[in-house]
């Protein structure tokens, strides 16, 4: 066996102090899933799969199974797309105000929350409050804010330190494995919020292709070019117009097609299907998706 044992060493402690990183993402959204489901907040849905993604994350830093060029930037990426997150659910929380009860009941427009939240996170909110909301459209719409919005910013902020240009490496390992954990996933959440996910998947199945293994890779490489636009004094500004617009247009395409047959079909679905969802009992752990029978 080859090697230095003092890079070797050194290679280790760095994958398990990115690691470690890592975990506090984790921890915060384990905090963060509880929370959601004993409020019966549809938040939940996206927070439990974000929480599942990122433990996958983590375990892969601390065994350095993808050999991560530079895993302390890839712990610093994901804190950083974290922060973006938790920064608009705060603002949400703020809004809703501290007392439950006391929360705003029925529809809500994205027009009634604040400017405080990031707008594509305002469109996903109303979006969960309709009557006919769905599981597997909180994860989509939530999906697209996280990786349309948060993203672009997150690697923007990285990019104020030094250049990560070099890092794209890293970052597509990212993409293989956060791609290769989302059948794992979507099994869980199914089995922890709706067990007739894979029912409603059919339903969807023209619109559902962001939370597939090739859908995460797209989105993901289309916030890196987007970063690279926010980058760029000469397109910044469109740039954030675009990526603050593009929650709202998938969310508007989803829900109401342009094919007008399509449209049809979906309302009359959306009336007949009811949305099934479930909430676990209360003490069921987070750290795996499947609920007592």
């Amino acid at each position: 066996m080859t090697g230095d044992p003092t890079a070797s060493a050194a290679a280790a402690s760095a994958a398990a102090a990115a690691a470690g990183k890592v975990a506090g993402v984790v921890a915060e959204l384990a905090a963060r899933v509880e929370r959601y489901d004993a409020l019966r907040d549809p938040r939940a849905v996206f927070a439990y799969t974000y929480f599942r993604l990122t433990s996958d994350l983590a375990a892969a830093l601390r065994a350095n199974s993808l050999s991560f060029r530079a895993p302390e930037w890839v712990a610093d990426l994901s804190v950083a797309l974290a922060a973006e997150y938790f920064t608009a659910m705060d603002a949400i929380d703020t809004w809703l105000g501290p007392v439950p009860g006391a929360r705003p009941g029925g529809e809500v427009l994205s027009a009634d929350l604040p400017e405080t939240v990031p707008r594509p996170w305002r469109d996903v909110y109303a979006a969960s409050t309709v009557r006919h909301s769905y599981v597997l459209e909180e994860l989509l719409f939530s999906m697209m804010a996280h990786m349309s919005y948060d993203l672009p910013l997150a690697l923007r902020g990285l990019a104020a330190r030094g250049d990560i240009h070099h890092r794209i490496a890293d970052f597509h390992r990212m993409n293989d494995l956060l791609a290769s954990s989302v059948d794992v996933a979507q099994d869980e959440i199914a089995a922890r919020y709706c067990r007739r996910l894979s029912s409603l998947d059919r339903v969807f199945v023209r619109d559902d292709e962001l939370f597939t293994n090739y859908g995460i890779r797209v989105a993901r490489g289309l916030a890196w070019f987007n970063c690279d636009r926010l980058l760029d004094p000469g397109a910044s500004g469109e740039a954030m117009g675009s990526i603050s617009r593009s929650t709202a247009a998938f969310i508007s395409e989803f829900r109401s097609p342009d094919d007008w047959r399509r449209r049809r079909a979906l309302q009359v679905l959306r009336v007949l299907i009811p949305s099934r969802r479930q909430w676990p009992p209360p003490g069921t752990p987070i750290e795996r998706g499947g609920l007592p029978d």
